[in-house]
């Protein structure tokens, strides 16, 4: 906990633009996924039978839609930046456990690479925090700013 407190107190103090665009590029691209999930819901319900969840398969479709559309808009804008980074993991987790690479393994652009780094982009700004251009940072400094 200490160590993430350092890391924020270094962001706030340096303002790195670049940080905050990576984190609005994670989240839109999680508003993408989401959507993309959403107009091919059954491809994603294939893929939840395939991994022996059939009860459950179309309920676990529209949560992963719901969760990466709402997750990835409040990354996007910063607001409970981490709660929204942590709902993110158990998708993130889950896809790459039952991912099956048959082919372009240690491609770039293959599903399973996308999805390695979309995991150590949640860890980072897991870590990290929102940055500076976000709304939780904006509503910690009205609240130190108040409070004096």
């Amino acid at each position: 906990m200490e160590f993430t407190k350092n890391v924020e107190k270094w962001h706030h103090k340096h303002h790195v633009v670049l940080y905050d665009y990576g984190r609005i590029a994670l989240g839109c691209f999680l508003v993408f996924k989401g959507i993309s999930f959403l107009f091919n819901m059954t491809a994603l319900e294939q893929i939840l039978l395939d991994s022996k969840l059939y009860e459950m398969a179309t309920f676990l479709a529209y949560t992963v839609v719901i969760i990466h559309i709402v997750g990835g808009a409040m990354i996007t804008v910063g607001w409970q930046t981490r709660l929204a980074l942590l709902l993110q993991f158990p998708i993130v987790l889950s896809a790459l456990l039952f991912f099956t690479p048959k082919h372009d393994f240690f491609s770039l652009y293959s599903p399973f690479a996308v999805t390695i780094y979309t995991l150590l982009f949640l860890v980072f700004y897991l870590v990290g925090g929102a940055g500076y251009y976000s709304f939780d940072h904006s509503r910690a400094y009205r609240y130190r700013k108040s409070s004096r």
